[in-house]
């Protein structure tokens, strides 16, 4: 099941219908349906044709972990806990005026500070996560005082995002930080304020004054030429 789910999530996010994906690996339309239904158990040489027709690594469809499947943990992300933690990243985007949601699937045990991320952007549904705009994938490792993430855009390889967070000491856990990557309209490297929060936030004005810049980051940027997240939550 959890396979098949990985195979119609990258699938989705190539814009790619189940009859070119059949033939891309030279098996029926119903053989694809059982293996993205997870009624059909797929071998290892078949494993790696569908990942090569998806470009990505074998790794990413099988990365399953029991306990984080079955159990959804509320972790500090401090890597001392097993499971699967999620997180809810939002950004402004002035261009439409609005909020954009994402959400931050974390998972792994934590071996060696490092952690297994999944990045859904730009989502509509919080329970359908998979009908996101953009899909990354990547890693997170957290710090005394940062909490980092790396991720690449499973559509477009040549965009990797860089997530920097200031490490919450509130007990609500949110952290704020800056989010660096490329724009779409227009294809620019770009940064964004985010907030990055362990529940679903409102979406109101204050949320949407925190994550804008504000008069006090335009006076630093142009005073040292650089734009810097120099406040806590």
């Amino acid at each position: 099941m959890h396979v098949g789910k990985r195979i119609r999530l990258y699938r989705k996010m190539k814009n790619m219908t189940i009859e070119v994906f059949a033939g891309l690996i030279n098996k029926s339309k119903a053989t694809v349906s059982k293996y993205e239904n997870g009624d059909i158990a797929i071998d290892i040489e078949t494993l790696f044709i569908i990942a090569n027709a998806l470009d990505i690594s074998v790794n990413q469809l099988i990365d399953y972990d029991k306990e984080a499947e079955e159990t959804e943990t509320r972790v500090d992300l401090s890597g001392r806990r097993h499971g699967k933690t999620r997180m809810y990243l939002y950004f402004y985007d002035g261009r439409r005026s609005r909020i954009v949601r994402n959400v931050i699937d974390i998972r792994g045990t934590g071996e060696n500070g490092m952690f297994s991320a999944d990045l859904y952007a730009d989502v509509d549904d919080y329970s359908n996560c998979y009908k996101c705009k953009y899909l990354y994938h990547g890693t997170m490792r957290r710090y005394d005082t940062f909490t980092n993430f790396q991720f690449e855009n499973q559509n477009n390889k040549m965009e990797r995002v860089f997530l920097y967070a200031i490490n919450s000491f509130s007990p609500a856990g949110r952290m704020l930080g800056m989010f660096s990557g490329l724009s779409i309209q227009p294809m620019m490297p770009a940064s964004f304020k985010f907030v990055l929060s362990p529940d679903v936030m409102e979406e109101n004005e204050e949320l949407k004054e925190t994550l804008r810049f504000s008069k006090e980051d335009i006076r630093t940027m142009k005073k040292m030429n650089m734009f810097i997240i120099n406040q806590h939550l």
